[in-house]
């Protein structure tokens, strides 16, 4: 894997796109070997720019560390003659054949865009990803913004300035536990939540208890008065559609009664008209006979008249019987408990008689009233008697009588009054209509003795007329009388649709009955009034009690369950801290093992001998210091002191002096020191790709030979791009670029591939020679 070239837009001076490639042009054999590339360029082109977009595109978030003050600081500013532009971008291309950085592309592009506005954008392939996303790929492969990718001659000296635990910190990345240390870092992150999470979940349940054991005593309560209460509700459902189906029963019967006899009235009347046009007939035929023809009319309306009170008294009786069955007195039996009210009304009864009995023996004179009191003593102690049996039976039936209210009753008589006095009017019409009738009747027979042989026919069919009008009465009678049954049945069933409505808050309609099973009206029917006096004394049921009730053990079930996920949680959280404070640990030792060895032998290389070594010193870290501070405490110190950690503590001693201290190493040394250190690390975990920031610059030209000559082993594991002034440094790149900026104020390049002119070099000297 190795950096094959990065793209420049916007990014501080350099304002024009423009592209780095540092792919090599020899054949693979030879890739190896030569990976240097230098920047060159005068103070103030911008060379130093390029490793700030390496460092930017790669994650650096510390606009500080990109020698900047705010992060539209790497955005073009603008110069007179170039104005500012609206965004930077820089993007990395590696070559990924080794799968170094775990994805599956030959060739991964890594972006990163800034907009004046403050938006970001991160892209991986040119698909949009989180910053999280890239630092943690790059991790893997050994690329951060924390480790050796980009280096300053201001980082390379930190090294030395650095506290023992910074130290430590750059062995961890320089022993490639990034990624673990970022994992740790989550992990512990997670568990502070969790521990947090679980203390709010512990506060709400120890809250919600207490509250939980008092609605489950409500709810209970409820639980057995919404039995009864459902128990109640099934019987009355049974009940009310079994008389529901019996009604409907009778009405169904009634209705096909009823339409029967409108059919045969409806037959009988047809059969009256045709008798009547055939009498109207034969009486044409006798029009001579004139005084005949009068009385058969008014006979006619005589009887047409007779038939009418007839059928007015028919409706008027129906009335009657109507208003005489709303009168009639209902009785419900009522079962009554024997309660301690019951039996103190019973015993004031029992006392009064007593007292009574008392005051009239007092009083006696005779036998006579001797034997009343004897009767009257025995009725006492019957009713003692009979008291004691219904205390022993624990309840007494109570028969009540209901009637019709005073006002309607009066109403109802009125109308019965008012039926029974045109009933008697109609009655003496009748009687009248009767005589005259059979007066008439005398009248045309003594008429038709003249003319009997036309009129026998005539009779005949009269006969037959008035023997079909008595039918078609006596059926419209019937007919009135089934109308009444229809009435009563109407009646009764909206009596029970109210009593449906109001007790079960239903249509009855919508009731059901099955045949199959047996109902005995009036046993259901104390048993729904022991069930409703049941929940009377339970008293009146909260639905939402219940509902509460499971609502909050929903709820107390759930953050139960949520305690213990969390207290899981931070078991497997601890673990996996543990595990990376292990792996973390284990290649810390074997880094710094290896580190130490190959900084002495740098150290020896670079000064020409002398003495270099690491060593792990215990380092004590306070548990409250800040805090403490801030808030004014005193704290102990040995309760303030923490376990201890592992630092690393660096010792040099050039050839031919005594150095205790590093403060007393000169500029140079420290410089060469740093350098040793540096390639140190690189060499023990080679990174992809470095850029040095012109930390030779400090080096003589001896130095810089030795400088070189290391950067040129550490190069066959380990690209190297050199932003360098060292002419020494030069002539070990491959590719040259130089960097230059015109009045304009916007950097430039110039690339040199040194090894082709190398191959042209070498080519015109074989020319030569031959």
């Amino acid at each position: 894997m190795y950096l094959k070239k990065v793209e420049i837009n916007g990014f501080k001076s350099f304002a024009q796109k423009t592209v780095l490639d540092f792919s090599p042009t020899l054949d693979s054999s030879s890739i190896a070997a030569r990976t240097i590339t230098a920047i060159v360029g005068p103070n103030g082109s911008g060379k130093s720019n390029v490793a700030d977009a390496i460092r930017w595109a790669i994650g650096e978030q510390s606009v500080k560390n990109l020698r900047g003050k705010k992060s539209e600081d790497v955005i073009f500013a603008g110069t007179d003659k170039k104005a500012r532009m609206g965004s930077a971008s820089v993007t990395l291309h590696f070559d990924n054949s080794d799968k170094r950085i775990p994805i599956e592309f030959g060739e991964v592009s890594i972006t990163r865009k800034v907009y004046r506005s403050g938006e970001s954008e991160y892209l991986i392939n040119g698909s949009k990803v989180r910053l999280l996303d890239i630092i943690d790929l790059l991790a893997k492969a050994g690329i951060g913004k924390d480790s050796y990718s980009v280096i300053t001659q201001g980082m390379s000296d930190a090294t030395l300035q650095a506290t023992p635990l910074e130290r430590r910190s750059i062995f961890e990345d320089a022993a490639g536990v990034k990624q673990y240390q970022i994992e740790k870092e989550r992990s512990q992150r997670k568990l502070i939540n969790t521990e947090e999470n679980l203390v709010r979940v512990e506060a709400l349940i120890q809250e919600i208890e207490p509250h939980l054991k008092g609605l489950k005593r409500q709810a209970e309560k409820a639980s057995q008065g919404k039995d009864v209460a459902l128990k109640l509700h099934e019987k009355q459902v049974l009940l009310y559609g079994y008389l529901w189906k019996q009604f409907e029963k009778e009405r169904s019967t009634v209705l096909v009664e009823r339409d029967m006899l409108q059919k045969q009235v409806f037959e009988l009347e047809v059969s009256t008209n045709t008798l009547s046009g055939e009498m109207t007939m034969l009486r044409e035929e006798l029009e001579g006979e004139q005084e005949e023809v009068e009385l058969i009319k008014t006979l006619d309306s005589l009887r047409a008249e007779q038939n009418d009170i007839e059928r007015k008294q028919s409706v008027l009786r129906g009335k009657m019987e109507i208003e005489r069955e709303r009168q009639k007195e209902e009785e419900v039996i009522r079962t009554i408990p024997v309660d301690l009210p019951y039996v103190q009304n019973a015993l004031d009864e029992i006392r009064q008689a007593q007292s009574m009995l008392v005051k009239n023996i007092a009083k006696c004179e005779s036998l006579d009233e001797l034997e009343e009191l004897r009767k009257q003593a025995e009725a006492i102690q019957e009713k003692l008697s009979e008291l004691n049996t219904k205390a022993s039976e624990g309840s007494v039936k109570e028969v009540q009588v209901i009637r019709l209210p005073v006002a309607e009753k009066e109403a109802s008589d009125a109308r019965i009054k008012e039926s029974e006095d045109e009933l008697k009017e109609m009655s003496a019409r009748y009687e009248t209509v009767k005589t005259s009738i059979k007066e008439i009747e005398t009248k045309i027979t003594t008429s038709r003795d003249a003319t009997k042989a036309k009129r026998d026919a005539f009779f005949v069919k009269e006969k037959a007329w008035r023997e079909t009008e008595m039918e078609l009465a006596r059926k419209k009678d019937a007919l009135n009388d089934i109308k009444v049954r229809l009435a009563r049945v109407e009646v009764r069933e909206e009596d029970l649709t109210k009593l449906v409505q109001e007790e079960l808050n239903i249509a009855p309609t919508v009731l059901t009955y099955d045949e199959a099973i047996p109902v005995e009206r009036e046993r259901l029917e104390r048993e729904i009034t022991r069930l409703k006096i049941e929940v009377e004394h339970i008293g009146s049921i909260d639905p939402e009690v219940v509902h509460e009730y499971e609502e909050t053990q929903e709820r107390f079930d759930f953050l139960t369950r949520e305690s213990s996920d969390l207290r899981q949680a931070m078991e497997s959280l601890a673990t996996v801290i543990a595990e990376m404070d292990q792996k973390i640990e284990t290649a810390f030792k074997k880094a710094f093992h290896d580190i130490r060895e190959k900084f002495a032998e740098n150290f020896k290389i670079i000064f020409g001998g002398g003495k270099a070594e690491l060593s792990l010193v215990a380092i004590q870290k306070r548990k409250r210091g800040m805090d403490a501070e801030l808030e004014g405490e005193v704290v102990d110190e040995e309760a303030a002191l923490e376990e201890s950690q592992t630092g690393i503590e660096i010792h040099a001693c050039p050839p031919g002096k005594k150095i205790t201290n590093l403060s007393m190493l000169s500029g140079g040394e420290r410089s060469l020191t740093s350098l040793a250190l540096l390639f140190a690390i690189i060499s023990y975990n080679p990174p992809p790709f470095a850029v040095l920031d012109e930390v030779e610059a400090a080096l003589d030209e001896a130095n810089s030979r030795r400088f070189g000559k290391m950067l040129g082993e550490l190069s066959r594991h380990t690209q190297f791009i050199a932003i360098t002034h060292n002419r020494e440094t030069m002539s070990h790149a491959s590719l040259l670029y130089g960097v230059t900026m015109g009045a304009d104020g916007i950097s430039q390049l110039l690339s040199v591939h040194l090894d082709e002119i190398e191959k042209k070099v070498l080519k015109a000297e074989k020319r030569l020679d031959a």
